[in-house]
């Protein structure tokens, strides 16, 4: 009797050690990675409050002529999601991140803080060419326009400046025809700060009042270069951030007045689009906010905006 008992526990470590053998060479073969992929995969909503999902391949998808396009590869996201849950990363199976995938739809962003919700398509591409993380955002300008379009934006403003007779009131509104901005990583570690440079092209209307004249003026922008500084400061509860923007250099036409007498009312109008876009409300609202710590940093940034018919 004891020599029967003495095989069956034999045969159940025996089977115990085969079992776990079996499922440490499908863990670390991918199998159950690409099971529990194939699965979440069939059965995620393809819709909801923020997001539409069109398609899910391996094949690679056409960027959109209008939207986002955002490319990252696969080691990156794994250190992503140690970095977001710790020792619990663990738990994710080898091969459920695969090296290639694209993923179509559409989501719910806002262009400016305060602007009307827009819809956006975006395509979302993990292949192992990407260095490191890369967005393209390429939006047409009466899209951009239309969401700039509400009272207290920063292209449409009312700014009041004083000087040695009284003060004045410069009513500016900002149509842009074209944008580019750019932003390469440095390579740099720990990453602290980066640049954002580019430039636009577009119309502003503006009227100066005066204390005993007014007058109403197009200016057709021929360029304007912005900058943009973003400052990173690391704490327990995550990144904070702040920015500066500022226009540099505003080349302009003005119509109905002579070029000798543009550089006045062109400098006013660079100045007041300059203090309207750094709005103090909106940075003291962004010092408060914490980004989470595995947010990248070193994100490449490509922003077009192309002049739509």
């Amino acid at each position: 009797m004891q020599e029967i008992r003495s095989e069956k526990k034999r045969k159940s470590r025996r089977y115990g050690l085969i079992f776990i053998g079996f499922f440490i060479i499908v863990w670390f073969s991918g199998t159950v990675g690409w099971l529990v992929r194939t699965v979440g995969v069939s059965v995620a909503p393809r819709t909801g409050h923020d997001y539409t999902i069109t398609a899910i391949g391996r094949l690679g998808f056409p960027d959109p002529t209008t939207g986002m396009v955002l490319r990252v590869n696969a080691s990156r996201l794994k250190q992503m999601a140690h970095e977001a849950l710790g020792w619990k990363a663990y738990a994710i199976p080898p091969g459920m991140i695969p090296e290639r995938l694209s993923i179509v739809g559409s989501m719910r962003v806002l262009l400016d803080d305060e602007a009307t919700e827009t819809w956006l398509p975006f395509v979302l591409t993990i292949q192992p060419e990407t260095p490191h993380p890369n967005l393209s955002v390429r939006l047409p300008s009466d899209m951009v326009n239309q969401a700039l379009l509400y009272e207290g934006s920063f292209a449409h403003k009312d700014k009041r400046k004083q000087y040695l007779l009284g003060h004045y009131n410069i009513i500016h509104s900002l149509r842009f025809d074209t944008a580019t901005l750019h932003s390469a990583p440095d390579g740099k570690r720990p990453i602290t700060f980066r640049k954002i440079d580019g430039y636009a092209t577009g119309e502003v209307r503006f009227k100066l009042k005066e204390n005993f004249f007014s007058a109403r003026m197009t200016a057709r922008v021929r360029r304007m270069d912005l900058k943009c500084d973003l400052d990173f400061r690391h704490y327990v509860d995550g990144i904070a951030l702040s920015y500066k923007i500022t226009i540099p250099k505003l080349n302009a036409d003005i119509n109905n007045l002579a070029p000798m007498f543009e550089s006045g009312p062109i400098e006013a109008v660079r100045k007041a689009l300059e203090d309207s876009i750094a709005r103090p409300r909106n940075l003291e609202k962004l010092s408060r906010k914490r980004l989470p710590h595995y947010i990248p940093l070193d994100l490449e940034i490509d922003i077009e905006v192309f002049n739509s018919p």
